[in-house]
């Protein structure tokens, strides 16, 4: 059975979730092809519509970002239930193209590093947690640009709701998610290291044998470092990089994503690669040469002199969100 939504062919089924299911649509009145996520026959309840909302304003606050997924469009199908249109991203997600090419080349993984970073850095500054960054949420573009996708599971930091869930997944998840504390930007940071280890060694840093029960995994994650990634010509310096954002304890990892592009642009910078900018609300974060030659970092490169961001940890408090109880969304069109 597909939707029947006003100004849209439905075309086929192309993703799942708990709480909705994701068409492949063409938009008629604009000619071209879009994602629609519509909230799931099965799911239509008060707390299910709660979250379909939520989502749709933690993703309005997104909207611009040149690495986070747009949304086109928002209304109501005839049978009743919202749904959320955006991009279509037909080369689907950077799962699909570790399954097409296996491990992705240095250069590759640095830049899709700091651009992704970029976009976790605009997510915080809007008091926003991710809290589910991984390769499925990660979307490719016609022309290979990464658009971050899927804040499902985010958090208004200013908006309190009972029912918020607490999924997450177990392999790109920081040590303080499983332990039940209380997430925090480093949270997003240590997923996004665990991202892009995943994209160097082809596979998640703790995963374990086919068959293994969550509790091992669990254990590892919260005990072992990550093991070395299995590659000669991965650099140690983007190893050391990785293996930072990945820390056990928060305090110990970068305290800003914009810090982490950073680490990621002075490894690029090393290795003589194109240093790429990254879009955030301080402009693009580029390391410059410290004019003493330097010997202040292992890269040579100092900051940009744009000012730290040294927000506090994001609080758990309550109160009305500060946008439309329904404005336009950003969500992974492919995945959800």
């Amino acid at each position: 059975m597909t939707e029947d939504v006003p100004g849209y062919r439905v075309l086929e089924q192309v993703g799942e979730g708990g709480f909705s299911i994701v068409y492949r649509a063409h938009q008629e009145h604009l000619d071209r092809m879009v994602a629609l996520k519509v909230l799931s026959i099965g799911s239509v309840g008060d707390a299910a519509m709660r979250r379909f909302q939520r989502e749709s304003r933690i993703t309005g606050r997104l909207s611009g970002h040149p690495n986070i997924v747009t949304v086109l469009d928002t209304g109501t199908t005839r049978s009743g239930r919202p749904y959320i249109a955006m991009e279509y991203f037909e080369h689907g997600a950077l799962t699909d193209r570790l399954a097409r090419e296996g491990p992705l080349p240095v250069a590759d993984v640095l830049r899709i590093g700091v651009k992704t970073a970029g976009a976790l850095a605009a997510t915080h500054d809007s008091d926003v947690l991710h809290r589910d960054v991984k390769p499925q949420n990660v979307l490719l573009s016609r022309y290979g640009e990464p658009a971050l996708a899927d804040f499902g599971i985010a958090r208004l930091v200013d908006s309190f709701d009972a029912t918020h869930t607490q999924a997450f997944t177990p392999n790109h998840a920081a040590p303080e998610i499983l332990e039940g504390r209380q997430p925090g930007v480093g949270s997003d940071i240590y997923s996004l290291g665990s991202t892009l280890y995943q994209l160097l060694a082809g596979q998640p840093a703790f995963k374990g044998p086919a068959g293994e029960g969550i509790a091992q995994l669990m254990l590892r994650i919260l005990h072992d470092p990550p093991p070395p990634i299995p590659r000669a010509d991965v650099p140690p310096r983007v190893q050391e990089v990785i293996v930072r954002a990945m820390a056990k304890a928060p305090e110990q990892r970068y305290t800003t994503a914009v810090e982490f592009a950073q680490a990621l642009q002075g490894a690029q910078a090393e290795l003589g690669l194109p240093v790429t900018d990254v879009a955030h609300s301080g402009g693009a974060v580029l390391p410059v040469p410290r004019r003493d030659g330097g010997t202040g970092s292992s890269s040579g490169f100092a900051s940009s002199g744009f000012p730290s961001e040294t927000r506090p940890p994001f609080p758990d408090v309550s109160g009305p969100p500060r946008v439309p109880e329904w404005a336009p969304t950003a969500q992974g069109p492919v995945h959800t």
